[in-house]
C-alpha cells in the first residue's frame, strides 16, 4: 500500500510539473512571433539563481544587426522570465546604432515600442558618448531610461571582464 501510494504522488507531482510548464506565462514583445518549445528542451538547471544568463550585445548597425539583437534578447526573455531563471542583459549601441535611441526620430520610430518594452524586462540600454559627439546628437534627446557610457568598446569590455557573453550579431 506504501508503495501505491508513494507512486500516485509521484505520478500526481510529475504531472503537476508537466502542466506547469505547459502554461508557462507568454511574454509578448512587439513584432516578435511567438515560438513554442518543445516538452523536455531545456538547459538542464545550467541557468540558477547563482549563474545567471549575463549578455551584452554589441551593436553598430541600425538595420538587420539591431532588430536581430533585439529578437534575440527578447527570446532571451521568453524563455528564461517565465521559468523564474535570471539574467542580465545590456544592449550596448555606439556609431550609427545611436540614432535608434532618438525618441525623436521619425525614421527609426519602429524601434520604440521594442526598446521600452525590452526595457520594462530588465535590458540595460548603454549609448556610447562617443558615438553621440561624433554624430552631433544630443542626449537630451534619447530615451529616458537609456544611459550614456563614455565609449560603446570599453563598456563591452568591461562586460566581458564581469563574466558577460559578448553576442554581436553580422549584418
Amino acid at each position: 500500500m506504501k508503495y501505491i501510494c508513494m507512486l500516485c504522488l509521484l505520478t500526481v507531482s510529475t504531472l503537476s510539473y508537466a502542466q506547469e510548464e505547459s502554461k508557462l506565462r507568454v511574454i509578448d514583445f512587439p513584432n516578435i512571433p511567438e515560438i513554442a518549445v518543445p516538452d523536455g528542451m531545456n538547459y538542464e538547471g545550467f541557468f540558477t539563481a547563482d549563474n545567471p544568463a549575463k549578455i551584452v550585445f554589441a551593436v553598430s548597425d541600425p538595420g538587420h544587426q539591431l532588430k536581430e539583437s533585439l529578437t534575440n534578447a527578447a527570446y532571451t526573455i521568453k524563455y528564461l522570465k517565465p521559468r523564474g531563471l535570471p539574467y542580465e542583459i545590456e544592449m550596448v549601441l555606439y556609431g550609427k546604432a545611436i540614432l535608434t535611441a532618438n525618441s525623436f526620430s521619425e525614421e527609426y520610430a519602429s524601434y520604440a515600442a521594442l526598446y521600452n518594452e525590452l526595457n520594462k524586462h530588465g535590458v540595460v540600454f548603454s549609448i556610447c558618448n562617443n558615438s553621440i559627439v561624433a554624430m552631433n546628437e544630443s542626449a537630451d534627446d534619447l530615451y529616458e531610461y537609456m544611459k550614456i557610457i563614455p565609449a560603446g568598446i570599453l563598456q563591452i569590455s568591461k562586460k566581458q571582464m564581469q563574466g558577460f557573453a559578448y553576442i554581436h550579431n553580422t549584418k
